[in-house]
C-alpha cells in the first residue's frame, strides 16, 4: 500500500503542476514539478510515503525508455549528417570539461583528485528534456538547438564511464589515462555493438509478426515499451557495455523502421505515437517530482550542521557551474572561428547556458557508494550531493531568467484569428452540407449538435448572445413566411395552430409583434367564425400532415434568407448558430424517434464535407499549411471515434 500512496502523491503532484503550467506559462514545467516535489517531501502527511529508487533501477525503469524515447525521435540521417559534431560534443567537449573542471575543483577547492573528477563527470551531462523544459515557447536557434540535442543525446554514457573510473580511483588509488580511454572506447562501441543485434532482433520478430497477422495491439504495444528496458539491462548487466548509447541508438533505429513501415499498421504506429507522448510526459514529471524530493532529503542532512558550512558547498555549486558555462563559452567560440562559422556571441552565449542538468546527473550523484574499499566510509558523498544540486537547480534557473531576455517568443506557426476563422469556416460547411440533407429534422439536430461540438469550450463555443440572436432571427422569418402563407391563403388551420403553439412555448405567450398579431389573427376568426380562412378549410389534416406542411414553409423561408444574405454580412458562427437554431425547433415539431445508424452516417458524412473544404483550402494556398494540418488532424480523430462506436439497428 505504501507504494501505491506514494505514486498517487506523485502523480497529484504532478497533475497539479501541469495546471500551474497552463496558469503561468512563463515559469517552466520543470521547476513547477521540482517545487511539488520539495512540498511532497515536506508535508508529513506525504513525505512517509516517498518513493526512493535504487539508481541502478531508476536508470533502467525511467531514463532509459526516455532516452530511447529521445533518440526514436531524431532522424538517423540527422546523427550520420552530424556525427563529427556529436563526437566533439558528448566525447572532446564532454572529457574537457570534465578536466577543467576536475583541476578547478581540485585547486580552488582543495579536493584530492578522485573526488573532484567524480563530481565533475556528475556535473557534465546535460539534460534533454529539461532543455526542452526551460526553452518552451523561445525562438532557439535552430543550429543551437540541434547541438544541444544532440550532446545530451550521447553525453550522459561519457560522464557514466568517468564516474565509474573515478570510483575505481578512489578505490585503488591508481588511475590510468590509457585504461580510462580504452574502457571508454569498449563500453561506447559495444553499446552500438548490442543494440545493432538487439535492434535487428526487436525489428525482425514486430515486422514478421504483423507479416504473419499476429496484429494484436496490446501485445504489440507491450513489446515496444518494454524494449528499451530490456536491451538497457542486457547491454549493462550482461555484456556490461553502455546501456545509455543502446538505448539511444535503438530508439534511432526504431524510427527508421517506423518511417519505411509506416503504412504497415497505421492505426498500431499512430497509437504508439500517442502513448510515447503520453508516457514519456509522466516520467519527465516523475524525474522532477523526485528531484525535489531528494534536494529535501540533501537539505536535511545540513539543516543541523553550521551554516557556513552548507554555504560554503553551496558556493562551491555556483563557482562550478560559473566555470563550466564558461568554458562551454569559449570552447563554443573557438570551434566557430575554427569553422569559420558566423555564428556570434550571443549564440555561443546560448549554448552555454542551455547547457541544462537533470535527472541523469541527479541519478548519478545517487549512484556514488556510501563506503568505499575496506569498509571506509564515503564522507563526501553528501557534500557531493548538495553541489550537484545547487548546480541542477542553477542550470535550470540561469535560462529561465535569461533567455526570455536574450530570445524572442516563438512565432506561432498560424496566427490564433485564422485559425479561428478556417474552424469555424469548416464546421460550418459541415453543418450547411446537413442542413441540405434529405433526412429527419431530429437527426439533422443531433448531427449539427455534435458538429458544433468540435468549436470546443469556452470562447470557441457558440455563446448565449448568439444563440439569442440566432432564435430571433429564426422568429421573425418564420412569423413573415407564415403571415405571407395565411395572406396567400396557403396554409391549413392544423398548421396555422400547431406553428403558433410552438412559437408561443418557444418564444414567450406575451412576444406580440406585427407579424405575430397577424397570426392571432387568423386563428381567432378560425374560432369564432367556425370556417376554415384558407383554401383548406374542406380538407381534415392529420397531425404529421400539419407538420410537414409547416417544416416546408419554414424551410423555404429560411433557406430563402440565407442565399439573400449580403456575403459581407456573412457570419459563420451566426450561421451556425442560426442553423442550429431552425434544426432543433424543427426536431421539437417532429418528436419522433431518433435513428442513431442515420445519424452515425450522416455524420461521417459531414466530416467528408469538412475534409472537403479543407481540401479546397488547401488547393487555393489561401490558409496556413500547418493551420490545416491542424484541422485535418481533428477532423480525422473525430471521423475515427465515430467509426469506433459500432451502432447497431
Amino acid at each position: 500500500m505504501a507504494t501505491f500512496y506514494a505514486l498517487a502523491y506523485v502523480c497529484i503532484t504532478i497533475i497539479l503542476a501541469n495546471f500551474l503550467t497552463q496558469a503561468f506559462p512563463k515559469i517552466p514545467q520543470a521547476l513547477w514539478q521540482i517545487v511539488g516535489g520539495i512540498l511532497l517531501a515536506s508535508l508529513p502527511v506525504a513525505n512517509r510515503f516517498a518513493i526512493t529508487l535504487d539508481p541502478e533501477w531508476f536508470m533502467m525503469l525511467v531514463i532509459a525508455p526516455l532516452l530511447f524515447y529521445e533518440g526514436q525521435r531524431t532522424q538517423a540521417n540527422l546523427i550520420s549528417k552530424h556525427f563529427r559534431s556529436i563526437i566533439g560534443l558528448a566525447g572532446v567537449l564532454a572529457v574537457l570539461t570534465v578536466v577543467v573542471l576536475m583541476v578547478f575543483g581540485h585547486v580552488a577547492i582543495g579536493w584530492a583528485l578522485p573526488f573532484s573528477l567524480a563530481l565533475a563527470a556528475i556535473v557534465t551531462p546535460t539534460d534533454a528534456t529539461a532543455l526542452e523544459s526551460v526553452t518552451s515557447g523561445l525562438d532557439m536557434p535552430k543550429d543551437i538547438k540541434r547541438s544541444l540535442s544532440l550532446e545530451s543525446l550521447f553525453n550522459d554514457a561519457t560522464g557514466l564511464v568517468i564516474l565509474e573510473l573515478a570510483v575505481l580511483w578512489m578505490n585503488t588509488g591508481e588511475f590510468s589515462f590509457l585504461h580510462g580511454f580504452g574502457e571508454f572506447l569498449i563500453v561506447a562501441l559495444g553499446g552500438v555493438i548490442v543494440v545493432g543485434v538487439a535492434g535487428f532482433i526487436f525489428i525482425y520478430l514486430r515486422q514478421h509478426l504483423l507479416k504473419a497477422e499476429y496484429d494484436d495491439t496490446v501485445a504489440h504495444v507491450l513489446i515496444y515499451f518494454i524494449a528499451p528496458i530490456v536491451v538497457f539491462g542486457v547491454a549493462e548487466h550482461i555484456f556490461g557495455v553502455s546501456g545509455i548509447i543502446a538505448v539511444v541508438v535503438m530508439g534511432v533505429m526504431s524510427n527508421v523502421e517506423q518511417q519505411q513501415t509506416q503504412f504497415m499498421a497505421p492505426r498500431l504506429n499512430h497509437l504508439t505515437l500517442q502513448l510515447t507522448d503520453i508516457i514519456a510526459q509522466l516520467l519527465n514529471g516523475l524525474v522532477f517530482v523526485l528531484l525535489g524530493t531528494s534536494l529535501v532529503k540533501v537539505a536535511k542532512e545540513y539543516i543541523l550542521q553550521p551554516v557556513r558550512t552548507w554555504l560554503a558547498l553551496i558556493g562551491m555549486g555556483l563557482a562550478l557551474y560559473a566555470v563550466m558555462t564558461a568554458f562551454r563559452y569559449l570552447a563554443r567560440r573557438y570551434n566557430d572561428r575554427r569553422h569559420n562559422k558566423t555564428n556570434t556571441k550571443l549564440d555561443s552565449f546560448v549554448f552555454a547556458i542551455g547547457g541544462v542538468h537533470g535527472a541523469v546527473t541527479m541519478s548519478m550523484a545517487f549512484s556514488l557508494p556510501i563506503t568505499l574499499s575496506h569498509d571506509v566510509a564515503f564522507t563526501e558523498r553528501n557534500d557531493l550531493l548538495l553541489i550537484a544540486s545547487t548546480v541542477i537547480i542553477l542550470s535550470l534557473l540561469v535560462p529561465v531568467i535569461l533567455l526570455p531576455k536574450l530570445l524572442k517568443r516563438s512565432a506561432p506557426t498560424f496566427d490564433e484569428s485564422a485559425y479561428f476563422e478556417a474552424h469555424t469556416n469548416m464546421v460550418n460547411a459541415a453543418i450547411a452540407y446537413v442542413s441540405d440533407t434529405e433526412v429527419s429534422e431530429n437527426t439533422k439536430h443531433h448531427v449539427m449538435k455534435q458538429l458544433q461540438d468540435q468549436l470546443g469550450y469556452g470562447d470557441l463555443q457558440i455563446d448565449k448572445t448568439e444563440r439569442k440572436r440566432a432564435y430571433r432571427t429564426l422568429f421573425e422569418v418564420a412569423d413573415n413566411a407564415m403571415v405571407t402563407a395565411i395572406n396567400q391563403g396557403e396554409v391549413s388551420d392544423q398548421a396555422l395552430a400547431l406553428y403558433n403553439r410552438m412559437q408561443s412555448l418557444q418564444n414567450g405567450f406575451g412576444k406580440i409583434g406585427k407579424q405575430r398579431f397577424k397570426i392571432w389573427q387568423g386563428i381567432i376568426k378560425r374560432l369564432f367564425k367556425h370556417k376554415s380562412i384558407n383554401s383548406y378549410r374542406l380538407r381534415t389534416y392529420s397531425h404529421s400532415e400539419a407538420v410537414d406542411e409547416v417544416i416546408t414553409i419554414m424551410n423555404t423561408a429560411m433557406t430563402d434568407y440565407v442565399q439573400h444574405l449580403p456575403k459581407e454580412a456573412d457570419n459563420p458562427r451566426q450561421m451556425i448558430a442560426l442553423r442550429n437554431a431552425y434544426t432543433q425547433q424543427q426536431a421539437m415539431l417532429q418528436n419522433q424517434k431518433s435513428n442513431s445508424v442515420e445519424q452515425q452516417r450522416v455524420l461521417l458524412d459531414a466530416f467528408q464535407a469538412e475534409l472537403k473544404y479543407i481540401q479546397e483550402q488547401r488547393s487555393t494556398g489561401k490558409n496556413n499549411q500547418n493551420l490545416l494540418k491542424t484541422l485535418y488532424d481533428e477532423v480525422v480523430n473525430a471521423e475515427a471515434i465515430t467509426l469506433a462506436n459500432n451502432i447497431e439497428e
